[in-house]
């Protein structure tokens, strides 16, 4: 899925269990200045399944697959929620290599700087999620529930994302990913990607719901801790948005992806 033209790349990076569809509006506003890549991870929509670990290390290869699939001067990576540690873990690997992106941005990323991700009842919740994709896509209930989490999107953008989202094979894959994202935080704490002094733009959505609020407070203070510890680390509050900065501030992501190629 690309759009617009010329010799810099932006390549978008998906959250966990939503196809790739859901970056549409971001994707339109990038391409007014660069080319753009979105794409559907392993499972979703009409891509080939894998039946492999779906890790940390394998998503990165993904991606990196991705990106040699487009030639390019200049490169940007976007990552949404845990495309955020996808990204990192894959400009990493590039610079290693002598390939240096030319700048992240950090959408809501899954951080690990926060503790909350690593409690018991955070990972008795990844493991209930787990267990019920599947059930929910064979019922067909995945597909609708996926269509009201992202009712911000025009149709038919919506359906599309809500139907690529909601196979029994997209609930597979999102399964299988989620059984590894505790394990793949807890390296990253470990042993942080390194990035030397990439540019590295951090938003964080600041609006939360009654109930959200506490965890809403840890993400955004483990934010501008992630902001802060990298040379080049800039922290973008998104004031109109939650989690879902793609959906409800797609022009913020769009301007601070560009602003890294300008």
């Amino acid at each position: 899925m690309a759009r617009g033209s010329g010799d810099d790349l932006v390549v978008l990076e998906a959250g966990l269990g939503i196809s790739g569809l859901y970056w549409g509006p971001v994707q339109a506003a990038i391409a007014e200045g660069a080319r753009v890549v979105a794409y559907e991870r392993s499972g979703f929509g009409a891509s080939t399944t894998d039946a492999g670990a779906r890790d940390l290390a394998r998503l990165a290869s993904d991606l990196e697959t991705v990106i040699d699939a487009y030639p390019h001067r200049r490169l940007v990576l976007v990552g949404h929620s845990w495309g955020g540690p996808i990204v990192r873990v894959a400009a990493a690997r590039r610079l290693e290599r002598g390939r240096p992106v030319a700048g992240l941005v950090l959408v809501d990323q899954s951080d690990e700087n926060c503790p909350l991700y690593f409690s018991a009842l955070s990972r008795f919740t990844d493991a209930l999620q787990a267990a019920l994709l599947l059930p929910l896509a064979r019922i067909r209930l995945l597909g609708p529930l996926t269509r009201t989490a992202v009712g911000t999107l025009p149709e038919p953008l919506r359906g599309a994302v809500a139907a690529a989202s909601g196979s029994p094979a997209a609930a597979r894959a999102a399964a299988e990913e989620l059984r590894h994202v505790v394990a793949g935080l807890r390296r990253l704490a470990e042993a942080p990607p390194r990035l030397a002094d990439t540019p590295v733009s951090v938003l964080s959505g600041q609006r939360a719901t009654v109930l959200e609020r506490g965890l809403r407070r840890a993400i955004v203070c483990a934010h501008r801790e992630t902001a802060a510890g990298h040379p080049r680390g800039r922290f973008v509050p998104a004031e109109a948005s939650g989690h879902l900065i793609p959906l409800t501030e797609p022009g913020l992501v769009a301007s601070e992806a560009l602003r890294l190629l300008t």
